[in-house]
């Protein structure tokens, strides 16, 4: 999935944090609660641009998801990107093109286990972070305060810039612009959340895929 995906978690803000909140215990909140969550459902707005190198590639993708453990998710994806991917705990079914479908084992498709988890995990501490102010996020429900974090890593060839507006209460990520550069080539994602339920009651066929007509089963890509 893209600098997908995409998780987080909607608790009421309790109200803005102080400035000198230590901005690494702040990640560190953002990550714990991204790792831990368990049953939820999101609807989430991701823009891109990739410039540079005769590029200038943009598009953007709204995302609803829906995740239960274990191994129970329904991915939907409209806009330029069409894609459907449904976990019922025991397979996982792809589509991309109305066309065809991919089946799978859902245990070994790391997709169906949580994958915004993975699009929001932290990785090793940042060289730099810093709250650079306060902000709102308008969800479906209202509008959320948030903390701006600025966080930047840096590796030998490369250097991503990510500014994080974090309820300071929940330590939820309510948007997330990430900014990287790499030989000549920058790129901009921008991960906002629209609406969030948490411990939902899912329905029975939240998690079944319904295979459309005339599509046919086809191989999963190696």
């Amino acid at each position: 999935m893209y600098a997908l995906v995409c998780l987080i978690l909607l608790v009421v803000a309790g109200g803005a944090a102080q400035d000198t909140q230590d901005p690494r215990v702040l990640l560190q909140s953002a990550e714990s609660l991204v790792r831990n969550a368990k049953s939820w459902r999101a609807e989430i707005v991701e823009t891109s641009r990739i410039s540079g190198n005769g590029m200038d590639l943009q598009s953007q993708v709204r995302i609803k998801i829906a995740v239960q453990a274990p191994l129970k998710m329904r991915r939907e994806n409209s806009g330029d990107d069409q894609t459907v991917l449904v976990c019922d705990g025991t397979e996982s079914f792809y589509m991309g093109d109305g066309h065809n479908y991919y089946r799978n084992s859902a245990k070994v498709n790391q997709d169906c286990d949580f994958p915004l988890s993975s699009s929001y995990s932290l990785g090793k501490d940042p060289v730099l972070a810093s709250i650079t102010g306060h902000d709102q996020v308008v969800l479906a429900d209202g509008s959320h305060a948030c903390d701006v974090l600025r966080a930047e890593w840096k590796g030998p060839a490369t250097r991503v810039v990510r500014t994080m507006c974090i309820d300071p209460a929940s330590g939820f990520i309510l948007r997330d612009i990430t900014e990287s550069d790499k030989q000549g080539v920058r790129s901009v994602v921008t991960t906002t959340l629209t609406s969030y339920e948490s411990n939902p009651t899912f329905p029975p066929e939240t998690f079944k895929f319904s295979i459309p007509p005339g599509a046919v089963e086809a191989k999963p890509p190696i």
